[in-house]
């Protein structure tokens, strides 16, 4: 037996290391590469299908029986998988659903695709494999937005949102426990071997799929509680620029939802907390300030928090007083009396009574020869 050349054997070595990426690139079916019909032909689930049978719809008010579609077509294998899974037979109806969705995208028959990816992700729904559920879901609403499953989708995606809060939920418990001295150190989550989570960084994956449903379906009933829940996360891990988007967009959105009024509370304290001392942007300030105004006058269930409100409104102005005497002290420094007076000035008057008033009178006194030197100058 004749041995091989060395240019035979890294051809061989070459063509082993093609064959298998060239069957994971078929079976993804990319856009570059669309799937072959070989490949789907083997790749065709070998479960015995029932024979499809004919439904019954309402016509001119009566309720006729149509005709089933023909065996081995996408609607017939569809309506026979639909039988599985009405059985209970979850994971056979899944493998067949799955390799419907793949032929009908291929042949661009976007109604069995619609029908194929939702029985789809509920089968994996109820086989409690949420992340490939979750995945298959969305999958749907991007392929068909104003799909007639939208709401159940949503719904289904909601709740498997929440569902994933539970790691979320056990680490506030435990931050609670080492604040109050009942733990020595918080371990982070970030690997989990259960079916219903996603495997890595499951937080995340929560924070994005609560996005996802607001995006989806604004106007649905779970649109406020995905915002409130992805603010909560943030304003956990102290994102408050982020936590604060989540909050105000509720507030805006949804005045009417249960969860505004907290969604107020805590944005007002979102925005607070991103405010770190005088050298900021004084703008979420105002905000701020705003947002307080606005619980004050049109939330009535937040006025068991008046004096939570009123101390509130308190710091922010004290912190407003603190950013414009900045202001002045900048331009005292850098020698622009002029423009410096002009701060002090409104220090005084608008923080009339507070500690920040009596300091700029005091530098008003100090500046007051300098104001008066320059504004004999002549101007060029």
């Amino acid at each position: 037996m004749h041995a091989r050349a060395p240019w035979q054997r890294r051809l061989a070595l070459w063509l082993q290391r093609l064959v298998p990426v060239a069957l994971a690139v078929a079976a993804a079916g990319c856009e570059t590469f669309p799937t072959p019909d070989w490949y789907l032909a083997m790749q065709r689930p070998r479960v015995e299908l029932p024979p499809p049978q004919g439904e019954t719809v309402l016509q001119a008010g009566l309720w006729v029986s149509e005709q089933p579609p023909e065996p081995g077509t996408l609607a017939g294998d569809c309506v026979s998988a639909k039988i599985l899974f009405q059985r209970g037979e979850y994971e056979q109806a899944e493998k067949v659903f799955r390799w419907l969705a793949s032929k009908a995208e291929k042949e661009k028959n976007l109604e069995v695709l619609e029908e194929s990816l939702y029985c789809q992700g509920e089968c994996l729904y109820h086989l409690r494999r949420y992340p490939k559920a979750m995945e298959t879901f969305t999958k749907l609403l991007k392929v068909n937005p104003s799909t007639r499953y939208r709401g159940e989708a949503v719904s289904r995606e909601f709740e498997m949102a929440e569902y994933w809060l539970k790691d979320t939920r056990e680490a506030m418990r435990e931050w609670r426990e080492f604040q109050d001295g009942e733990r020595w150190v918080v371990m982070p989550r970030l690997v989990s071997f259960e079916t219903e989570m996603p495997w890595f960084d499951a937080e995340n994956h929560t924070l994005k799929a609560f996005e996802t449903i607001y995006t989806q379906d604004p106007s649905g009933p779970e649109a406020d509680r995905a915002l409130y829940l992805a603010g909560g996360i943030n304003y956990f891990r102290e994102r408050y620029q982020e936590a604060d988007t989540f909050y105000s967009l509720l507030v805006e959105n949804y005045p009417r939802s249960p969860l505004a009024p907290q969604a107020l509370e805590l944005a007002i304290q979102s925005k607070i907390n991103q405010i770190g001392g005088a050298d900021y942007d004084g703008r979420k300030l105002v905000e701020a300030r705003q947002m307080v105004d606005t619980a004050m006058r049109g939330f009535p269930e937040l006025r068991e928090k008046a004096e939570f409100l009123q101390r509130t409104l308190f710091n922010i102005q004290e912190q407003q007083a603190a950013k414009d005497f900045a202001t002045a002290e900048f331009y005292r420094r850098t020698h622009h009396p002029g423009a410096a007076y002009f701060y002090y000035e409104i220090v005084r008057r608008r923080y009339a009574g507070t500690p920040w008033a009596d300091k700029a009178l005091e530098r008003i006194y100090e500046i007051r020869g300098a104001v008066e030197v320059e504004a004999s100058q002549p101007q060029e």
